[in-house]
């Protein structure tokens, strides 16, 4: 029989994914011009959540160690660890999108026609 993804995870890591991305989720589902990026509290919070899920990508690693040093003493059920990872990076995004929108073009004046240089009657030739 082929070892088959866990669709649960028994970790703290997934347990930790789950609950950073109902709440950037919950967070982020909420008008930016009711809730806005201005509001310090909330920068706060993703600055926290965005440390965390550098703590969740050690823990990824860890756990990636411990799977590929005893990869056949468990085969029923593997951590797609790959899947994991997207999905952590996807919250990442997330987070960073919300903190840095995407920004209007710079926009480009139109060239000046004029000639502000005076030329004195003496000038000419």
């Amino acid at each position: 029989m082929a070892p088959r993804t866990a669709s649960h995870f028994g970790t703290r890591a997934a347990a930790t994914v789950t609950l950073i991305a109902l709440t950037v989720g919950a967070g982020l589902l909420q008008p930016a011009a009711a809730s806005g990026v201005r509001d310090p509290v909330q920068r706060q919070d993703l600055a926290r959540l965005q440390a965390q899920l550098k703590q969740v990508d050690r823990t990824i690693d860890r756990l990636a160690a411990r799977q590929r040093r005893t990869a056949g003493q468990h085969p029923h059920v593997v951590l797609d660890v790959a899947a994991l990872r997207a999905d952590v990076h996807k919250i990442r995004s997330g987070i960073q999108h919300y903190l840095a929108p995407p920004r209007l073009p710079p926009r480009h004046p139109a060239p000046l026609d004029a000639d502000y240089a005076k030329h004195s009657a003496d000038d000419t030739p």
